[in-house]
């Protein structure tokens, strides 16, 4: 078996609602992943591109799958699906409205271990909060403190903490945040989807 692999490039391309054309703007927008499966040793060259369709419900979450090109191994790509079929997107939009949609998706995909950071995050509904608990944290304000009373995520209970993340598996513009981190550093506020979210990395 080969290393585990993540997403190098990430393309995405026309989308549509079952009964509307989207414009541009409201394309879905990948929010976090779960892990591809293990390359398997049939799959020799040292990366491929897959390209699928997706069809993205209201709430982000992906209900179907059409694999166009895959790998080359069927149980690999069977099983790729089954981990894409976990993955949350921001939903499109049409109009303001959030729409499901048929969404056509291409990756380019390589080796790589993954790379764990220790992290605590606080979510927040909207920049103004964010912004908020950000300017706390630079007056000296404890984060897990702030994560108690301002998160909206189920890690508020453990004051943000989330523990060890790959932080492959966060979208391109929060995983660049992330890796510049030092220990007990702390980001600006990033976009999650429709919220802002502040991460910091943790001693291990």
């Amino acid at each position: 078996m080969k290393h585990l692999v993540f997403i190098l490039c990430l393309g995405c391309f026309i989308g549509c609602s079952s009964t509307q054309q989207a414009t541009d703007d409201s394309f879905p927008q990948l929010l976090t992943r779960t892990p591809l499966p293990v390359i398997p040793s049939s799959v020799s060259q040292p990366y491929f591109e897959m390209d699928m369709v997706l069809f993205i419900l209201e709430d982000g979450s992906v209900n179907n799958v059409r694999m166009r090109r895959g790998s080359g191994d069927n149980v690999w790509d069977s099983l790729a699906v089954a981990s894409i079929k976990q993955w949350r997107f921001v939903p499109a939009r049409l109009e303001n409205n959030v729409v499901s949609t048929w969404f056509r998706l291409k990756l380019t995909v390589k080796y790589a271990n993954p790379r764990y950071l220790s992290l605590a995050e606080i979510l927040c509904n909207t920049k103004d909060a964010a912004d908020s608990v950000y300017e706390a944290l630079l007056q000296g304000e404890n984060f897990g403190e702030l994560a108690t009373r301002y998160s909206v995520t189920p890690s508020r209970a453990q004051k943000g903490i989330l523990g060890e993340v790959d932080i492959n598996l966060y979208s391109e513009n929060i995983g660049k945040a992330i890796q510049q981190l030092g220990v007990e550093e702390f980001t600006k506020p990033v976009k999650f989807g429709d919220q802002f979210a502040i991460f910091k990395r943790l001693q291990k």
